[in-house]
């Protein structure tokens, strides 16, 4: 199966004016493996979204090279940055692509094997990956948090998660194909202290699915959905 990616920057929150290391991270659950570099030929679109305007990222990146960017935003509000990476492939046994669609949530891709008699047979899976990041800048919030950015797979929270308090909900919305996912399962992991907590969640029929904020710390949200790949 595929690790996860993300991207962090070394401070989510920074004056106006000042300039930020973005990382991009492969692992687990939140827990990082490794660092990985900016790869030009993997990267169609690395975009930062402001209220005032959409930066091109793909220029300044250094293909091989970590990190993957650094930012200078000038005005105070919010900023998300995303970037889009190309297809890849992988085969995994049978048991192993299993349990991978299991842990996922992915029961109709199970039943589905089941149903086709390809339960027993090696998975292959052809992936992409959708990365964003939500920065604050300076003393106020923009509504950017919010921006449809395009991805074919898109994550977008329906309040700002810098306007919340420990203890209240976060209202997100999935969208494939530019309309909401239905029945996905969201995993919502928070990072304190050195530790890594875990909430999950299914999508309704609009798409949305809430979580508490529970603690304070960096948060990722993440999901995998798949269908089969036309013949």
């Amino acid at each position: 199966m595929a690790h996860d990616y993300w991207l962090e920057p070394e401070a989510f929150m920074m004056p106006a004016g000042s300039s930020v290391i973005v990382r991009m991270y492969l692992g687990d659950d939140f827990k990082i493996e490794e660092e990985r570099p900016f790869q030009k030929n993997q990267t169609p679109r690395f975009q930062m979204f402001s209220a005032q305007e959409t930066q091109n990222l793909l220029p300044s990146g250094q293909d091989g090279k970590s990190p993957v960017a650094q930012v200078t935003p000038r005005v105070a509000g919010n900023y998300l940055i995303a970037m889009e990476r190309n297809a890849q492939n992988i085969k995994l046994d049978a048991e192993k692509f299993r349990q991978y669609l299991a842990e996922e949530g992915l029961n109709q891709i199970i039943a589905l094997r089941q149903q086709s008699g390809e339960d027993k047979t090696e998975g292959r899976e052809r992936y992409s990956r959708y990365l964003k990041s939500l920065l604050k800048v300076g003393d106020r919030n923009t509504d950017v948090y919010n921006r449809i950015v395009g991805h074919r797979l898109e994550l977008v929270p329906q309040a700002n998660p810098y306007e919340l308090k420990v203890g209240d909900p976060l209202k997100v919305r999935v969208y494939f194909d530019g309309k909401p996912l239905s029945g996905a399962k969201i995993f919502a992991y928070s990072r304190e202290a050195g530790q890594v907590f875990t909430q999950s969640a299914t999508t309704s029929g609009d798409g949305s699915m809430s979580f508490t904020l529970d603690r304070p710390g960096q948060w990722l949200i993440r999901l995998v959905h798949m269908r089969r790949c036309a013949a």
